[in-house]
């Protein structure tokens, strides 16, 4: 038995595997656009700070890949905390699974937020998009994230 525990014990834990299908968008993704980056999804995220009188108080940053933005609104009629999430997808593990929103939703509620956006160059599984209790997230994919960039003509 001690020896089964160590052959277990020092085997390389294994990576993340997707058991859920990915969002549909993932298959009307624009391939002849190259890949998005952490400053990209910085870029539409301040533009809508900026569009919904939003200003960054604190920026968390949550690993290399995911950084979280606490903001306030100046807004009289929507005054309170609203959190970003910006989520970079690699290609080893293309989506953002509901763990990761599950994480993204407790920080939220932590600074005292009832509102999330989360941004990712990829795209979620569709697990993600099911009603969950607690603070309300709204999602941006990389086809939505694309359309942001156009809509504020911002170049790529």
């Amino acid at each position: 038995g001690l020896g089964l525990a160590m052959i277990i014990t020092r085997q390389k834990t294994p990576e993340p595997i997707q058991l859920v299908p990915p969002e549909d968008d993932s298959l009307n993704d624009p391939k002849e656009i190259r890949e998005l980056t952490l400053e990209d999804l910085y870029r539409v995220g301040e533009k809508l700070c900026a569009e919904n009188q939003l200003s960054i108080k604190d920026r968390v940053s949550v690993s290399d890949h995911e950084v979280y933005w606490i903001t306030e609104s100046s807004n009289e009629f929507f005054f309170g905390n609203y959190v970003l999430g910006f989520f970079k997808t690699n290609t080893e593990n293309p989506y953002v699974s509901l763990p990761t929103i599950f994480e993204f939703k407790d920080f939220v509620k932590s600074v005292t937020s009832t509102k999330g956006f989360f941004f990712t160059t990829g795209y979620f599984t569709k697990d993600v998009h099911q009603p969950l209790e607690g603070a309300k997230v709204s999602f941006y994919n990389r086809l939505k994230v694309l359309s942001e960039l156009k809509r504020f003509n911002l170049s790529l």
